[in-house]
């Protein structure tokens, strides 16, 4: 099935990626988009994958123990295809996503893949970067983290939020590749464990949708939480967690250039996906980014009472009034 001209103008108009994103599909965790500015991004529906010629494999990643999702790249575009969700095809220019869904699809599980993977894909094939993190915005500036499952960077954010930050991405953090790089508006809601969402986030709801998984989705309602615009990065900070009995408190180390371009290629959100040569592409695009942007480690106690240490230490690293704070050694 496929939505003519009138049924693709009643689609509704969801904000994300700082760009409008048109889907068949309904997103209640997402923001209706205020605009009326065609949207940057299309998701249809049908119920059965079209034919594609010169299909090529390029990669393939696990999703969840025992799910794949595999990308191939053919005359017309892309195809993403998962084992539970369907099929995707992408368009050359990112900007058209065909969705033939199975028979009983989780739409749950099919909105995570599109916020997820599918997005990413387009978002490179648009020459944006997206690395598997969390970003806020302070004083008017981004800091991402990035980190491997069970660091932390959720809960940086959201402690970084509830002292009065805007949270700016969560899961997908995607910057554009302008000069000087900004980081995009993501979702407006974060994922977090439920150990972390009392102490970090006390004052945040539930997201409409949140079917209850292993982490819960929460957002904050209040008026300016949430950016609404692009921000310049200020920094990119790779998080090491410590014990919470370590005699040093929260330090930052500033990585090599090269260091830091290779990092950020490890947490790229779809890099295994991508095949050797989109990434060595996607390698020269972060290190470009690592030569502009510093990237730091940063170590952190793992304690849920030390963390206005590292709130206040990243306040004061990027202050109000935009300028460096005295060298710490990194």
């Amino acid at each position: 099935r496929r939505p003519g001209p009138r049924t693709a103008s009643l689609m509704p108009d969801y904000q994300i990626f700082g760009g409008g994103f048109r889907s068949e599909l309904k997103f209640p965790e997402l923001t209706p988009a205020s605009s009326t500015r065609p949207p940057r991004w299309m998701l249809t529906a049908t119920d059965r994958a079209g034919p594609i010629t010169g299909a090529v494999a390029v990669g393939r990643e696990e999703v969840e123990p025992g799910i794949e999702v595999t990308l191939s790249q053919h005359s017309a575009g892309l195809r993403l295809t998962f084992d539970d969700t369907g099929t995707f095809d992408i368009s050359a220019d990112g900007a058209r996503i065909e969705w033939a869904h199975p028979a009983e699809p989780d739409l749950a599980a099919v909105r995570k893949d599109i916020l997820g993977r599918v997005l990413a894909v387009c978002l490179h094939q648009q020459g944006v970067i997206s690395l598997h993190g969390s970003a806020v915005a302070l004083s008017g500036v981004a800091v991402a983290f990035l980190a491997p499952k069970f660091h932390g960077k959720s809960t940086t954010a959201a402690a970084l939020v509830d002292s009065g930050a805007l949270l700016m991405a969560d899961d997908i953090v995607a910057i554009s590749t302008d000069n000087p790089p900004v980081v995009l508006p993501c979702v407006p809601f974060i994922q977090l464990w439920k150990d972390s969402a009392s102490h970090v986030a006390p004052a945040s709801v539930a997201v409409p949708g949140d079917e209850g998984g292993a982490k819960l989705q929460r957002r904050w309602d209040e008026a300016g939480r949430n950016a609404d615009s692009p921000a310049p990065l200020a920094a990119v900070y790779l998080l090491a967690p410590v014990s919470a009995t370590a005699a040093v408190g929260v330090r930052r180390v500033r990585l090599s250039a090269v260091e830091g371009a290779l990092a950020m290629l490890g947490h790229a959100k779809v890099g295994n996906l991508l095949g050797v040569e989109r990434r060595a592409e996607l390698l020269q695009l972060t290190g470009d980014l690592a030569d502009r942007v510093p990237v730091y480690r940063l170590e952190i106690p793992r304690d849920f009472e030390r963390l206005p240490e590292l709130t206040a230490a990243l306040c004061g690293w990027h202050p109000p009034d935009g300028s460096s704070p005295p060298s710490d050694g990194s």
